[in-house]
């Protein structure tokens, strides 16, 4: 199909009012990566996770686990089909989890489940043409929150059986990381306001977590990316290694939009995620191996 016809579908799709990224997925060709679904990390019903591969690999590939949003309420990993198809075309392997969502449960269990994907994919990623120690976590909104705790407290992937230093980085995206709950939605789902300090990522800082890579819009309403700048300065000022990335114009949903659709050209989300981990699965010694990005501002690329 030539680029002519698609952005014609395109464009007939939006008027529609349907999904851009799900028009997407329907005509953007997929052949270039293997999909398996529907594999279990656990016992429960959402604890399923689906498997992109490249089609083609020479040697294991660095492998991301993908974490996304909904306000710990909704979401699917079906409506993420795109971001497989993006990231295998950079050559990584992508892990994208489903995980239990509130009112079922309540916090921790979908900190939990993220630990529990984490340890399938360092497990078997192997069996899918995954490198299991080039291994990172990548989560958007709610997702990123999961990130930023499955870094910085540490029981969770002990717990979990994960190896210690076996995720050699994280990234979040529009992350409410460093924020106090206000809204009661969000305080029901977090338990009794007395636990409230576990729930935060700062109050497990120690200088000792992996490198964190934080991006986030300017123009983001929904979580303000004050939460991605001050996390990363509190991450340093105690001796940790962390970056954070606001991008000019980029709202909440966009700043994923970004990473999954790089043709759109509205920020260079996908890029960056990519130098980090690319960088950071060169390193023997990750202790503080940071890509040299953009930091505490705006990136105007």
């Amino acid at each position: 199909m030539d680029w002519c016809r698609w952005v014609l579908m395109f464009v007939l799709a939006l008027t529609a009012a349907c999904s851009p990224l799900r028009v997407a997925e329907a005509f953007i060709p997929d052949d270039h990566l293997v999909l398996t679904r529907d594999v279990a990390y656990g016992d429960e019903p959402r604890q399923r996770l689906d498997v992109y591969r490249p089609r083609h690999l020479r040697r294991p590939a660095p492998t991301i686990v993908f974490l996304y949003g909904g306000r710990w309420q909704y979401g699917s990993r079906r409506e993420y089909r795109l971001l497989g198809s993006t990231l295998t075309r950079r050559g990584f392997v992508v892990v994208v989890a489903d995980y239990r969502l509130y009112p079922e449960v309540r916090f921790p269990a979908w900190i939990e489940d993220g630990a529990a994907a984490v340890r399938w994919t360092h497990g078997n990623i192997h069996a899918y043409g995954g490198d299991d120690s080039r291994l990172f976590v990548v989560g958007h909104s709610a997702g990123a929150h999961t990130a930023a705790l499955l870094a910085f407290d540490e029981q969770y992937l002990r717990d979990a059986g994960v190896p210690a230093g076996a995720v050699r980085g994280f990234v979040g995206m529009a992350g409410p990381v460093d924020t106090a709950w206000t809204d009661p939605d969000v305080q029901a789902l977090m338990g009794p306001r007395e636990g409230w300090p576990r729930t935060y990522p700062a109050s497990h800082i120690d200088g000792t977590g992996p490198p964190l890579l934080l991006l986030h819009g300017a123009g983001d309403e929904t979580v303000h990316p004050r939460n991605s700048v001050r996390l990363a300065a509190r991450i340093r000022e105690r001796g940790g290694c962390a970056r954070s990335v606001v991008y000019p114009g980029v709202g909440h949903v966009s700043i994923v939009v970004a990473l999954v659709a790089p043709w759109l050209r509205i920020a260079p989300v996908l890029d960056d995620v990519e130098s980090f981990v690319r960088e950071l699965s060169e390193e023997e010694n990750t202790a503080c191996a940071v890509p040299s990005l953009p930091s505490e501002g705006i990136s105007g690329r």
